[in-house]
């Protein structure tokens, strides 16, 4: 996919923090926060871009973004290095002395960084990720009343994050939900729907939603969504969706979402965490006949590696259909 921005330097720093093999330019990879703002205008001279703060502030009166004043100040002429040095040096300086007038780069690069403290559990006050999802919301609405379908807006805007913010926004709600804010993960999905691409993941969240307020609607989503994936099926959807079932008690729609994950496992994980599920559904329900057989199954596996590649003719996933009977 096509990233505009910052983000494309924001997912080397991540890919690059992850693997420091991986062939980078220190510049391409540099905490530019960490920067004073004196040596920020150091290094622009040294690209020979003579500004400070004064005389940046009057250049960036008559743009909008630092995308537009990036062009301002480089010549097509000058090296396609050169534009990107500048930019990530124009970027951070717009970041700190224009902040009445920030643009969608800008938003998202801030909206970057939450997400990547929120995966790593480094986010101090979790607020902060509360109302950039509220001004994204505001940005997306704004934006598809005249820019297309809500959907190619969404899209849009996402090219300027390192993340997948469709991911992140489920994995969020998802969070939500787990930690029983029923109320507010309702408002995130109504909020988001329209927009998102999977709406098949959203379904399921919203299902999950129904269980957590224990009402009768819960079933009737559950089995549309085991009807969608058998046209368009899709492992780690069903995987999560038995999950979700195993402390509900409706065995007949946890059976029906295990056997219909089964011809899609490729793993020795996948088969194992299915067996795994499994096993507790039924410790849950007392059945311990059924549980007895599933531990005996995994037992009789366990000197497999995980990361094999799984035989669907393999007489374990006969085995294991048959206790679903």
């Amino acid at each position: 996919m096509e990233l505009k921005g910052r983000a494309l330097y924001n997912l080397l720093q991540i890919s690059w923090q992850e693997n420091r093999a991986l062939q980078v330019k220190p510049w391409q990879v540099e905490d530019w926060r960490k920067l004073t703002t004196k040596e920020l205008f150091h290094r622009l001279r040294a690209l020979e871009i003579d500004l400070d703060e004064e005389r940046f502030g009057v250049f960036s009166e008559d743009s909008n973004s630092p995308e537009e004043l990036l062009e301002c100040l480089c010549l097509e002429e000058d090296s396609e290095e050169k534009h990107e040095r500048v930019y990530l040096l124009i970027f951070e300086l717009w970041r700190r002395l224009c902040r009445d007038k920030q643009s969608l780069s800008i938003f998202c690069d801030e909206l970057d960084q939450l997400i990547e403290f929120y995966d790593r559990d480094a986010l101090g006050d979790e607020e902060v990720v509360q109302k950039a999802l509220s001004n994204l919301e505001d940005i997306l609405d704004d934006n598809s009343d005249v820019e297309g379908s809500p959907q190619e807006v969404f899209a849009e805007i996402a090219k300027y994050c390192a993340h997948d913010l469709e991911t992140f926004i489920y994995d969020y709600i998802s969070d939500k939900l787990k930690e029983d804010t029923a109320t507010y993960a309702s408002e995130l999905i109504d909020a988001f729907y329209q927009y998102v691409s999977n709406k098949t993941y959203f379904d399921f969240l919203r299902a999950r939603l129904f269980v957590s307020s224990d009402t009768p609607e819960a079933d009737i989503l559950y089995q549309r969504l085991l009807s969608q994936l058998e046209e368009e099926p899709d492992l780690e959807l069903l995987l999560q969706i038995v999950e979700s079932l195993i402390h509900r008690g409706d065995i007949t729609l946890f059976r029906a979402a295990v056997k219909q994950s089964l011809p899609h496992l490729s793993t020795e994980q996948e088969f194992q965490d299915l067996l795994e599920m499994a096993a507790e559904y039924y410790r849950c329900l007392d059945r311990e006949h059924e549980e007895k057989a599933v531990l005996t199954l995994m037992q009789k596996r366990s000197h497999l590696s995980l990361q094999q590649k799984l035989d669907l003719a393999d007489n374990a996933l006969t085995h294991f259909s048959k206790l679903l009977i």
